[in-house]
């Protein structure tokens, strides 16, 4: 049998050997990130992830990456974002890292529609995670992975 979620009669069904990581290295331009969301649907897609959730996830980790671009690096293309994901034990793993410059998020009331990353991230995942220091940022994101999504 092949790795990640099968189809069979319509119904989606774990297999007993988890996809390859996904893993990317982007480039801390904007631009990337729709490249890298393709990628991603592909990977989530193969392993056999029910579409709600890889919508779910695909949106999670684009607002991650966006925060490493923006905060991190402030558009500084020549700064890489890093991105993993796995699946194991019918749980979905992210981790999204930079070594940008860390600063505490905060919400500015003027900037509307701006800001909900973090709230996104929570909403979407079961597990969202945000370790910052002076060596950069790491979010960590987890999601169980079911037939049902």
């Amino acid at each position: 049998m092949g790795e990640g979620l099968e189809a069979a009669a319509g119904d989606t069904v774990l297999r007993s050997r988890p996809a390859r990581p996904f893993h990317a290295s982007i480039a801390a331009r904007a631009t990337e990130l729709a490249p890298l969301r393709a990628d991603l649907r592909r990977w989530l897609a193969a392993a056999g992830v029910p579409e709600l959730v890889a919508d779910d996830v695909l949106v999670a980790v684009g607002e991650a990456c966006a925060n490493a671009i923006e905060h991190g690096y402030g558009f500084a293309g020549d700064q890489r974002v890093t991105v993993r994901l796995w699946l194991r034990a019918g749980r979905l793993a992210a981790e999204i890292r930079d070594t940008g410059g860390w600063t505490e998020p905060r919400v500015d009331p003027r900037s509307a529609g701006r800001g909900r990353g973090r709230m996104l991230m929570d909403a979407l995942m079961d597990e969202a995670d945000v370790c910052g220091g002076p060596w950069g940022t790491t979010v960590r994101l987890g999601r169980r992975i079911t037939p049902a999504g």
